[in-house]
């Protein structure tokens, strides 16, 4: 049993982790395409945003980081997401635009439960707290509007330093803001297997995964919680075992 002894730096995922979507995303597409005038099935929108995501991630990694402005990322995926499903004159870049400046609020982020628990854990255990993500630059902002932007020490995402997990890199990259850090002294906490928990391991790290499904499917890891608050309560008992 260790609960975080000899951690000195903890690092946690954003999306799904410590940030929670209000609603799926592709439901808040179609919803923004309603204020428009126009009504779309949610889940074509879904089929065609994880589609294009997929692509677009290929083509111009890191949210266009080296080819094209972040915003132009986005305005290219809520295109090719509405695809098909809104009239030919429709002007997308008017729904895109606003679906760029939603994402940045609490229209559509929430804190996850048991988050700022977690953060007030570490912080009480004299260990730095900092973000790794996979986002563009509005991350910072996102957490400040859910109350969390105080947080954390630092925060780094993947347009930032040119790198996504799971490349070592990026965690590479965050140990070295904390002077005098081996691997062995940092732990990441995200919701990805092999993103946040492979990718960590790999770059020498050690991992805990919150992830319901996973957490429910037998047998779980050791390293496996159905949420944060199950995470919280190891972490208070003693009983994490890295």
């Amino acid at each position: 049993m260790m609960s975080l002894r000899g951690i000195k730096l903890v690092t946690l995922d954003a999306t799904n982790t410590i940030l929670k979507f209000r609603v799926p995303p592709w439901q808040h597409y179609a919803a923004v395409a309603q204020d428009f005038g126009f009504i779309v099935d949610a889940q074509q929108v879904k089929k065609q945003m994880l589609g294009g995501f997929k692509s677009m991630s290929k083509d111009h990694p890191n949210f266009g980081r080296n080819t094209i402005a972040w915003e132009e990322w986005w305005r290219k995926l809520v295109q090719s997401s509405f695809t098909g499903l809104l009239p030919s004159s429709t002007n997308v870049n008017d729904i895109a635009n606003r679906l760029i400046e939603d994402f940045k609020t609490t229209k559509c982020w929430k804190r996850a439960d048991g988050g700022e628990k977690l953060l007030k854990l570490l912080h009480d255990k004299g260990v730095s707290v900092g973000v790794i993500s996979n986002y563009d630059p509005r991350l910072r902002e996102v957490l400040q509007n859910i109350n969390f932007g105080n947080h954390f020490d630092f925060i780094v995402t993947s347009y930032d330093v040119g790198f996504s997990k799971p490349d070592k890199n990026i965690f590479n990259h965050a140990m070295q803001l904390n002077k005098n850090l081996v691997p062995e002294q940092c732990l990441h906490i995200g919701d990805d297997v092999e993103k946040d928990y492979e990718g960590a391991r790999a770059a020498g790290w050690h991992a805990v995964l919150v992830a319901a499904e996973l957490a429910e499917t037998p047998p779980a890891g050791k390293h496996v919680f159905k949420d944060l608050n199950a995470l919280n309560l190891a972490i208070q008992k003693d009983e994490l075992v890295l």
